[in-house]
């Protein structure tokens, strides 16, 4: 009873003093949404915290470390001889009611539920006395998140290297937007495929890594200055893959992955109204957090396909912490040459015992042959 009487007289003497927490249709106000991003004290955080709210944003790193750290590898096998590929990968993930909401701890020590910036809008009529910060009305209008980028790669004696990258021009707000990775993949199954049973001997295993960095620059429109965003994600993993038929592979992929959101820059609000200052102007957010993704063990299916000797389409299912999608439908492979197929050991095992038996035989049927000449000899002599 004593702490909700607290609270009620914090809200009534917040409403007097401070800026509504929310815009005139629920949502939070672009200068909320940026101040999640800067670690300083909230000067009254009974009434609104603004500040340092890691868990508020950390769903744009979970959903981007997972989407960066996809896509690297087409096939379980590196072939021997050369062959180049090119492509652009995509990665579906689904924004969901675990995108929308974290938990928070409030002024009394207290665990709560409260939206993130993709998630819901409040009751613009209760903005006087609610001071949730709510959620970004562009983002929570997305029902999947995704990361466009071109992707080259190259392959040489089970050997292959592969190159991403992206980067656009400055766009309204999106003042600038760039990617760059590097992956590296080694197949071993040129090591062992001849000691299996034919039937097995479509299988093969690949270890692959991958790295990623990318950065992202945002200017709302009135504000001076930029909220800058330095992405990092990496994911080291082990393939194994399965081909049934020449031109399908089953794979299954276990590994694990890291991602990291770095953020800078400063921005002033400049918002007006009839030339005339409202809200938040002149307020300055200067971001400072680190915010790690989803870390740890990642698991993924796919399915690839060679339709003809380039189109080579992959679709998958990937976990890292949530559910997505790789829908890797242009993506084009050219193999220059054919690499040798793979004998069975035992096959020719098999084949050397039926030489050597036949060699055998040969050499008895020659013993027998000098036995009955030297026989015929000796009786010719008696006579």
């Amino acid at each position: 009873m004593k702490k909700t009487a607290k609270k009620t007289i914090l809200i009534i003497l917040g409403a007097v003093a401070s800026v509504c927490a929310m815009d005139d249709k629920g949502w939070a106000s672009i200068y909320e949404s940026l101040a999640a991003f800067e670690d300083r004290a909230n000067p009254d955080p009974s009434v609104a915290r603004f500040f340092n709210r890691p868990g508020y944003v950390k769903p744009i790193i979970d959903n981007l470390g997972n989407v960066l750290n996809s896509n690297w590898y087409v096939s379980a096998s590196v072939p021997q001889s050369f062959t180049f590929e090119a492509g652009l990968p995509i990665s579906l993930i689904p924004i969901g009611s675990d995108d929308q909401k974290f938990t928070e701890v409030d002024e009394f020590g207290d665990p709560e539920q409260v939206p993130t910036i993709f998630g819901t809008h409040g009751d613009p009529d209760s903005a006087a006395t609610d001071w949730t910060i709510y959620g970004n009305e562009t983002l929570n209008g997305l029902g999947f998140f995704t990361y466009p980028y071109l992707q080259l790669g190259a392959s040489f004696y089970h050997a292959r290297a592969v190159l991403r990258f992206m980067m656009l021009p400055s766009i309204s707000e999106l003042q600038g937007f760039n990617l760059f990775g590097f992956g590296l993949q080694y197949s071993f199954g040129h090591l062992f495929r001849d000691k299996l049973p034919p039937a097995a001997q479509g299988l093969d295993v690949s270890l692959v890594f991958g790295y990623n960095t990318s950065s992202i620059s945002y200017q709302p429109e009135d504000y001076d200055g930029s909220l800058d965003l330095d992405i990092t994600a990496l994911t080291f993993d082990a393939v194994i893959g399965y081909k049934p038929v020449k031109f399908v592979e089953a794979m299954l992929t276990l590994g694990y992955q890291y991602a990291n959101m770095e953020s800078s820059g400063k921005l002033t609000c400049q918002t007006k109204e009839n030339n005339q200052p409202v809200g938040y102007y002149g307020q300055t957010i200067n971001p400072n957090i680190s915010v790690k993704g989803n870390n740890g063990f990642k698991f993924g299916i796919a399915v690839a396909f060679q339709l003809g000797t380039s189109f080579h389409p992959v679709v998958g299912f990937d976990y890292a912490g949530k559910s997505s999608f790789t829908t890797n439908i242009l993506y084009f492979r050219q193999q220059f040459g054919e690499d040798d197929p793979v004998k069975s050991k035992n096959t020719d095992d098999s084949k050397n015992g039926n030489t050597n038996e036949t060699a055998g035989e040969a050499a008895d049927e020659s013993a027998e042959n000098d036995s009955a000449s030297t026989t015929d000899e000796g009786d010719s002599a008696e006579e």
